[in-house]
């Protein structure tokens, strides 16, 4: 039943990705380098790291890079856990608060951009399984554990005062106050599912792919606030460098359910 549900997302959310992007959308590109390391003919040692963009790719959004374990009992299964470091990224703010009877702006605040720190843990099983010796399909059940350290901002307010006088009411120039804002730590659980179509035939270098990924929250009873879709390829260069592109669409479905991103990702990857 998850594989069925998973394959009508996919196969319902990518059109509507593509065909819906409406000006409260955002667009960014994600750009991703890993380097993994053959320990043993079971166990590799990699490192992962990202770059994402956006507000319609004009600012830079994520940094993040991570240590990766990862354990293949057997080409159907495949085990791993993650340590990852990042900081996003909130883009400067103003917030208009009370305005003056005749519309015109009384008070407004400024926040300006800042980075907040955030550490990531996971650990994930995938399951593979080749068909027609062409088609590979995987199923890939990961626990997210993310914690946002604690972050404080200098807001700057803005207010004017009027006074009234015999001739009529007189604006004042604009004040202005810092007032700090305390971002408190925070935590959350995911339970991230992922099914992959994958084509991958003996010979062929190409290998076109199409996915659908579910995020649940484990804090509120597993919540599905997130379905993210993707369509793209890889292309092996050679034997330890390959590189990747594709369409990413994220739905948030509490939130802004209304607002959607759309991403390019571009990959690359060197194994040794």
């Amino acid at each position: 039943m998850k594989l069925r549900r998973l394959f009508i997302l996919a196969s319902l959310c990518l059109p509507m990705g593509m065909a819906q992007a409406d000006d409260n959308d955002d667009f960014g590109v994600w750009t991703e380098i890993s380097v993994e390391k053959h320990l043993t003919q079971t166990l590799d040692l990699g490192f992962e790291g990202e770059i994402r963009t956006g507000n319609n790719s004009s600012t830079i959004d994520r940094l993040s890079g991570g240590l990766k374990l990862s354990y293949k009992p057997s080409k159907y299964f495949k085990f791993g856990a993650c340590y990852a470091f990042y900081g996003d990224y909130s883009a400067e703010k103003e917030s208009k608060h009370s305005y003056f009877e005749d519309g015109e702006l009384a008070s407004y605040r400024l926040t300006p951009g800042y980075w907040k720190p955030n550490h990531r843990f996971y650990l994930e099983a995938t399951a593979t399984k080749k068909f027609w010796k062409w088609l590979r399909i995987s199923v890939r059940e990961r626990y997210q554990f993310n914690h946002e350290a604690e972050t404080t901002v200098d807001r700057t307010e803005f207010e004017r005062e009027e006074y009234f006088t015999p001739t009529g009411p007189v604006r004042g120039d604009w004040e202005s106050y810092n007032v700090p804002k305390i971002n408190d730590c925070e935590s959350q659980q995911r339970l991230r599912t992922r099914l992959k179509f994958e084509y991958d035939k003996k010979g062929v270098d190409w290998n076109p792919f199409v996915s659908v990924e579910l995020y649940n929250s484990l804090d509120k009873a597993m919540h599905l606030h997130k379905v993210r879709t993707g369509i793209g390829t890889e292309y092996k260069i050679n034997k330890q460098h390959k590189v990747g592109m594709a369409y990413l669409y994220s739905c948030h479905l509490d939130n802004n359910p209304n607002e959607h991103k759309h991403a390019l990702n571009i990959s690359y990857g060197f194994d040794f």
